[in-house]
This record gives C-alpha cells, sequence and structure tokens, in this order.
C-alpha cells in the first residue's frame, strides 16, 4: 500500500481520452474496472461508472478519485460516496469463487462486466475498460476501448475501480462472519501467511477457488491425508 505522501502524489487522471471522445459527440462515456482476480475466496468483481459531459468537463465533484490501488481503504469510502452521488449511474456485478474455477478468472470477470454494463438504466455511447477485452459478440464491442492503465489515466475507469473495490470489500468483510478463521474481514481472501496457515488448520470453505494452485495443494494435501488414515 503506498505511503501517505505517495498517494497524495499520485496525479489525478488527465482525462485526455475522455475528452476526445466527447468532441467526437459522445455524450455519456462508462469506465468498467474489475475487484478480485487475484484472490483465493470469494467472487470476482466488476463496476462500471457512467459519467455524462457535465461531470468530465468540471471533475472537480471526483477531485479524490485515482485507480483504486492507489488509495487508503478511508479514501476509498469517500471517493465511493462521491461518485454515487456525481455519476448518472453505477453498475456493479458480480461471479461467484464456483464459475470462476469453472470459466477461468479472465472469462469470470468479463463475465461480470457485461453483467455490470447491462444493469445500467442509460446505454453508454462509449465504455473504456481497463486491459481487458470484451468478446465481438458484446453489444458493447464496437463502441469500447481497451487499454492498459486506463485507471490512471481515465476518470470512469478510476471511478470504476473504486466502485468494484469497495463493494467487493464491504462482501468479504460480510463473509467474514459465516465463515471465521480465514481473516476474510480484512485480508479480503488474498493470499496472506495468516490465510495459508488458516487453509492447513480449517481446509478449504465453500468460497475458496479451487483452481488456484493453494487450494489445489490443499486438496490433494487432504487426500493423502485421508488416503493414510
Amino acid at each position: 500500500m503506498p505511503t501517505r505522501s505517495a498517494r497524495s502524489q499520485v496525479p489525478a487522471p488527465d482525462l485526455s481520452f475522455e475528452l476526445g471522445l466527447l468532441t467526437s459527440g459522445v455524450r455519456h462515456i462508462a469506465g468498467v474496472d474489475e475487484a478480485g482476480r487475484g484472490p483465493w475466496a470469494g467472487p470476482v468483481y466488476a463496476a462500471t461508472a457512467l459519467l455524462d459531459r457535465e461531470i468530465l468537463l468540471d471533475p472537480s465533484a471526483l477531485a479524490g478519485v485515482r485507480d483504486s490501488k492507489l488509495l487508503s481503504s478511508k479514501r476509498r469510502d469517500q471517493a465511493f460516496d462521491h461518485i454515487m452521488q456525481a455519476a448518472v449511474a453505477v453498475g456493479v456485478s458480480s461471479v461467484e469463487a464456483r464459475l470462476v474455477d469453472r470459466l477461468g478468472v479472465v472469462e469470470a470477470t468479463r463475465q461480470a462486466m457485461l453483467q455490470a454494463l447491462d444493469s445500467l438504466p442509460i446505454r453508454p455511447d462509449a465504455v473504456i475498460v481497463d486491459a481487458v477485452r470484451l468478446p465481438p459478440e458484446s453489444e458493447y464491442h464496437g463502441i469500447h476501448h481497451s487499454f492498459n492503465h486506463a485507471d490512471r489515466t481515465c476518470l470512469t475507469v478510476a471511478a470504476a475501480s473504486i466502485c468494484a473495490k469497495v463493494s467487493r470489500d464491504r462482501n468479504m468483510i460480510k463473509r467474514s462472519a459465516r465463515y471465521p478463521g480465514y481473516g476474510f474481514e480484512t485480508n479480503m481472501g488474498y493470499g496472506t501467511p495468516r490465510h495459508r496457515a488458516a487453509l492447513e488448520r480449517l481446509g478449504l470453505c465453500a468460497i475458496h477457488r479451487r483452481s488456484f494452485r493453494p487450494m489445489r495443494e490443499s486438496l490433494l494435501n487432504a487426500e493423502k491425508v485421508a488416503s493414510v488414515v
């Protein structure tokens, strides 16, 4: 996690790509990003933030919005509230661990992104996605733009990254009460030393991603123990 001084020096998204879209006649731009591709447990989340010309031409209401990975938890929560007030609409969706195992994490991420876009009450004129390309058969394929680090340069994508991260974190905190002992309330399902130790002590729970290597190893070890017994 960046230090406070480092976070304060993070530049705001420059909006150049979004402003270029506005000059071409676009009015509503939807940024899309994900949260939770790497954790050992829990769903993968995606969010979209739909912003219009007015907020992009004067983004002062979203002055604190940055790529979610560059913000503290407190600042993400504050930015989330500002986004919910300023955005035309926000869509959030998730794909559970069992589908991550079946589809693979990249395809599961695409599905969550498409579901988030489909939940918007207004169809965007343009869609900007951080890194992930939407499938050709998607209705958004012809209007979507995908490139690396879009969450650093585009305000819409930075806003989406915050919505996805905050939504997923809150969900994992709730699930920690149902699946105690793994530290989900603090590690959010990521592979921390405490999480690994809990796997060795408790085994897998229902929301672990069994296709990920640490869980495959845990299952294999459990099978070896059972065969000895």
